[in-house]
């Protein structure tokens, strides 16, 4: 199995990249990113500020099974971020974190993928979609700034 440092170990994580809205405006886009580990309950919050005409700041929780020793696949969920509470899935696949969502009736959907560089740098992309419209889509690099927080 790979050794992912992103989810699987705790730590805060930079984010910088660009944000591109439903008619593909890019805006410049950072943030951070913290994952606590606990005996019955991992968290990944994070807060996006995105640039632009109308700043926005972006806040998720994301609480997550602990993943199996030696597993590969865990849940989560969501109340964050969109219409309606999302469930998704962590996934590890050799050198790729990726995370299939959807909310409870289907409507509200997406993918993020986290690629590994190194163990501190990852490079995440994603999109988010309501029914057949495009929301946001998403080209982010992480850098981890501490780990075993």
């Amino acid at each position: 199995m790979f050794d992912h440092t992103y989810l699987l170990q705790p730590g805060l994580w930079e984010v910088e990249g660009h944000y591109y809205d439903q008619d593909d405006n890019r805006h410049d886009a950072k943030g951070q990113l913290l994952i606590t580990h606990s005996l019955d309950l991992w968290t990944l919050d994070s807060q996006i500020q995105i640039s632009g005409q109308d700043n926005r700041d972006f806040l998720s929780r994301y609480e997550i099974t602990p993943m199996p020793e030696l597993g590969t696949f865990t849940e989560w969920k969501s109340q964050a971020g969109g219409p309606e509470p999302i469930f998704g899935l962590f996934v590890l696949v050799e050198d790729t974190v990726m995370m299939p969502w959807q909310s409870k009736s289907g409507v509200y959907w997406g993918q993020e993928i986290m690629g590994h560089k190194t163990p501190d740098e990852y490079l995440g992309r994603g999109f988010a979609f309501i029914k057949d419209q495009k929301v946001s889509s998403w080209a982010f690099r992480l850098t981890r700034l501490s780990g075993r927080v």
